[in-house]
């Protein structure tokens, strides 16, 4: 797949639509199930130096459209070109690359500062990882 400007500007769009659809549907979810997936979604208090400063929401939901970003273009430009995925069905590779960021709800729920949701909740991680598989569906779009 030769990559140009109309490739890039499609990942783009994909990655930055499934960032707001993802954080407007954790957000949604966290409201009507009062599990605070949204809140963990956004959280950075754990991180140093950027931790520390009293960001705004809009701030925190940039930060995590960056991060979508990141993944979309990872999909598409690092693991979707590679030998090794060549033969794979490209939703078994979308879902390999979201595995890694369902698995962040531990390590983020347990180092959080603020008690988004306990690592030990079963409920909020089913919620998490569904939608999460949700936003890995759409990354085959981004090809």
């Amino acid at each position: 797949m030769k990559m140009n400007g109309r490739i890039n500007y499609k990942v783009f769009l994909i990655g930055l639509t499934n960032g707001i659809l993802l954080g407007l549907i954790m957000k949604w979810v966290e409201i009507f199930s009062g599990k605070q997936v949204y809140k963990l979604l956004l959280n950075v208090d754990f991180l140093p130096v950027i931790g520390a400063v009293s960001w705004s929401e809009a701030s925190l939901f940039f930060f995590h459209l960056i991060f979508s970003l990141a993944v979309t273009f990872s999909y598409v430009h690092i693991l979707h070109p590679l030998k090794i995925f060549r033969n794979w069905n490209k939703y078994t590779l979308a879902f390999l690359t979201i595995i890694p960021a369902i698995m962040l709800y531990f390590p983020l729920s347990t180092l959080s500062k603020t008690e988004a949701v306990l690592p030990s909740d079963l409920t909020a991680f089913f919620l998490w990882t569904i939608l999460h598989l949700v936003y890995g569906l759409f990354l085959p779009k981004a090809i």
